[in-house]
């Protein structure tokens, strides 16, 4: 393991290398790339298994590979062309962790662009809001490791976690922790849904879940199916569920990693909503007018011939 230092735009990429892991194979791999979080990068850099680097990697990997992009579009940060052609020319499934802006006034026409691209570029979005993009990451990176590198009574792989994102473009990826009540199979549902209601977990109307459940020395085989059955219940009716199981005797409360996938990210959908404007051609929303657009350099706005009404981003 080593932390390298920032990549020439403010980032930088930490990997969680198999042959560091023995209980991945050597072809399994989670890269991350940070932009504008290196100190997040820094501290993941430390866990065992994980290795930051200072460029994106070149090297082929297999299909069953993870890799996962993090930057912070709401603190500015926009990562060059070179990063993106390099993800969406990687096998094996590609996540974007991804900062953005809560208001419409802040989601400019470069952001909004670039946001598009990325998402474009990869498998499955994990959207974080201001103020939770290190934290959200951190949880996104330490999940997926978690899932990926614990053994288990019953194991999870890159597989599985393909599965469940290929099932939507939206992710959450998560780890919730419940309030020991005694009955791993009650505790296990509060822990999904605490793991779902964080506020880096931007889903909703899901239609594929991954549940590890680590517990204690009590979490049995039967204790687990149980866990499993009320996960079940509480999920949409529709929704495909793949769980795992795991025992760790120094866990006191039961606590559930979660990979959840869906359609749309309903926080960011409205922002994108609400700054969404009509094109050239459509009528003015102010009145009814006909909609002129002006370009200047890589910015575009939307202008009323009649009314006046512009300054509003239309490349969205």
């Amino acid at each position: 393991m080593n932390f390298s230092s920032q990549a020439p735009y403010g980032g930088v990429l930490v990997s969680i290398q198999g042959d560091s892991v023995p209980f991945l194979g050597h072809h399994q791999s989670v890269v991350i790339g940070h932009a504008g979080l290196t100190d997040v990068g820094a501290s993941l850099g430390f866990v065992e298994g994980i290795t930051a680097l200072s460029e994106p990697p070149t090297e082929p990997r297999e299909r069953s590979a993870i890799t996962v992009f993090a930057t912070d579009f709401a603190g500015g940060t926009v990562p060059p062309a070179g990063w993106l052609e390099c993800l969406s020319d990687r096998e094996g499934l590609t996540i974007a962790v991804v900062g953005a802006p809560v208001t419409a006034e802040d989601l400019d026409p470069t952001t909004a662009r670039e946001i598009a691209r990325l998402r474009a570029a990869v498998d499955a979005t994990v959207v974080i809001p201001p103020g939770h993009h290190r934290i959200g990451t951190r949880s996104v990176v330490t999940t997926l490791h978690e899932i990926v590198a614990r053994p288990g009574v019953i194991n999870l792989d890159p597989a599985d976690i393909r599965t469940v994102l290929d099932s939507g473009e939206a992710a959450a990826i998560t780890t919730g922790s419940a309030n020991a009540t005694g009955d791993v199979a009650v505790d296990a549902v509060e822990a999904v849904e605490v793991a779902l209601d964080a506020p880096y977990a931007d889903v909703d109307g899901l239609s594929a879940v991954l549940v590890n459940v680590v517990g204690g020395e009590d979490l049995t085989l039967e204790s687990a199916v149980d866990a499993v059955d009320g996960i079940q219940a509480a999920l949409p009716e529709d929704a495909v569920l793949i769980w795992g199981a795991a025992v760790e005797e120094t866990v006191s409360t039961v606590h559930a990693q979660v990979v959840a996938s869906s359609t749309r990210t309903p926080a960011f959908d409205r922002v994108v909503q609400a700054a969404r404007q009509p094109s050239a051609g459509e009528n003015c929303p102010r009145c009814g007018g006909h909609v002129a657009v002006y370009s200047l350099g890589d910015r575009e706005t939307a202008a009323c011939d009649d009314c006046g009404y512009a300054g509003v981003s239309t490349t969205l």
